[in-house]
């Protein structure tokens, strides 16, 4: 409430304004009273040198009032202007940029050769070979890497003292086998003396002295040409022996192989049984692997298989199972699997690491996708299960499947998927369930459609 200044109070500065009170305002001392709407409201005196507050000038409100209109109608154009037809809600705008970029192809029926991978190792005829005569290594003409045909000679010993001794041993022979030859003629003679003195004596022709000592000179001729006949036995088998050392003075390939590693140089001694050289034989090659035994049904003789190592890179080569052991080994439960290779390469070689792929069966009609789309989820109560995410408008839907066989990089699956829908293959990995994704091509551009061959049966 306004306070009134009664007529002819003094002139002066007005003095500050009072706050309105609750009630009537008090009349100050020496100021006559009024009634209401008699007299005009004044400014009431107040201290000298306070300014009454100055009053806001007609063009300022005017310039104060067009501030004001420029921000409304700037906020309506920022934040109230209608949206024009076709434009997207500012909702949508985000959910297209948190989307992630993916891969997909679709889903196929087709037949799928199931086939498990194992860790092998390439296996084959391997022989570190020896002298069996000692003496000193004159000559070792095969070298590391070298083919050799069997019979080709390898390494060749001193010979020259088994040399002497063959031939004296093969002069022993023949004077045992002239004294055998000699005991035979003259058992030709005794014996036929020996038959005319039986006839004399049966005759009583001849005394019974005669008889005997004819009877003892038969027997005597009989005995020499038996001890001649062991005298030759026994010569020619120590010329068979000396022969046989003498041959072994030159160290012969038993196979046909490789040399794969030399051991020895000319001029060393060597004693029987120490290695000179170590051969690979230059057949086809076994591998070896190891097979669970819940697999044995599958892997048996007469199966299938291909071989790929490092060295080789993405060539394979096919083989055939030949054997499988008798015994799962208790510490690893596996069973020994061992099969020939029916091609060879020059870069293969016994003791190489080997990746085998064994073909365990056949399955037809089935539903195929790509290995890669598949993903295990482990659920808060640790309940582990496969799937895969299936784009659904935008948004990718998890799908839990039941593998049924795998081979190379597809698998065949059963479950709520059918043929032609599209499952999420590349940048879906660290995905949820309903988590925004843009299915994109090769070429980073959005595409719904598999990728070419992928789709079909």
């Amino acid at each position: 409430m306004a306070i009134v200044q009664p007529e002819g109070a003094g002139a002066g500065p007005a003095p500050p304004r009072s706050r309105p009170t609750a009630g009537p305002a008090a009349t100050p001392p020496g100021q006559a009273g009024h009634t209401h709407g008699s007299e005009r409201p004044v400014p009431a005196a107040s201290n000298a040198g306070v300014k009454p507050p100055r009053r806001i000038s007609g063009p300022q409100i005017a310039g104060i009032a067009a501030a004001v209109v420029v921000l409304a109608a700037a906020a309506v154009i920022a934040f109230g202007r209608p949206l024009q037809s076709g434009a997207a809600m500012p909702g949508a705008d985000a959910l297209l940029a948190q989307a992630v970029p993916v891969r997909a192809e679709a889903a196929r029926r087709g037949n799928l050769s199931v086939r498990t991978a194992y860790s092998g190792e390439l296996v084959g005829e391997v022989a570190d070979i020896a002298p069996q005569v000692s003496g000193l290594l004159v000559d070792v003409p095969a070298r590391i890497g070298q083919r050799v045909a069997a019979g080709a000679v390898l390494a060749v010993i001193a010979d020259i003292d088994l040399k002497n001794q063959l031939q004296e041993a093969r002069g022993q022979l023949g004077v045992a086998e002239a004294n055998r030859d000699k005991a035979a003629a003259e058992l030709v003679g005794v014996e036929a003396n020996y038959q005319r003195a039986m006839e004399l004596y049966d005759q009583s022709l001849l005394s019974e002295q005669e008889q005997q000592q004819e009877t003892s000179q038969y027997a005597t001729a009989r005995a020499n040409l038996a001890a001649s006949e062991a005298q030759v036995r026994q010569s020619a088998a120590r010329e068979a022996q000396l022969a046989e050392a003498f041959a072994n003075t030159r160290i012969r390939a038993p196979f046909n192989a490789v040399v794969a590693d030399r051991y020895l140089d000319r001029g060393a001694l060597v004693q029987p049984g120490t290695p000179v050289l170590r051969l690979v034989e230059e057949a086809p090659l076994m591998v070896q692997f190891r097979v669970p035994e819940r697999d044995l049904a599958s892997v048996r003789a007469g199966a299938a298989f291909d071989v790929s190592t490092e060295a080789t890179g993405e060539q394979t080569f096919s083989g055939t199972v030949r054997r499988v052991a008798g015994e799962v080994r208790r510490n690893d439960r596996t069973v020994l699997v061992e099969g020939e290779l029916v091609e060879n390469d020059e870069l293969l070689r016994p003791g190489m690491y080997a990746d085998v792929s064994v073909s365990l069966r056949d399955l037809d009609d089935a539903l195929i996708i790509p290995g890669a789309a598949l993903l295990e989820r482990v659920a808060m109560d640790g309940a582990r299960s496969v799937g895969v995410l299936v784009p659904v408008d935008g948004l990718a839907e998890w799908r839990t499947v039941t593998v049924a066989g795998r081979s190379g990089e597809f698998s065949a699956v059963d479950g709520r998927l059918v043929a032609g829908e599209l499952v999420l293959t590349l940048g879906h990995d660290q995905l949820g369930n309903g988590a925004p994704v843009r299915v994109v091509n090769a070429a980073g551009e959005p595409g719904g459609a598999s990728p070419a061959g992928a789709a079909g049966p």
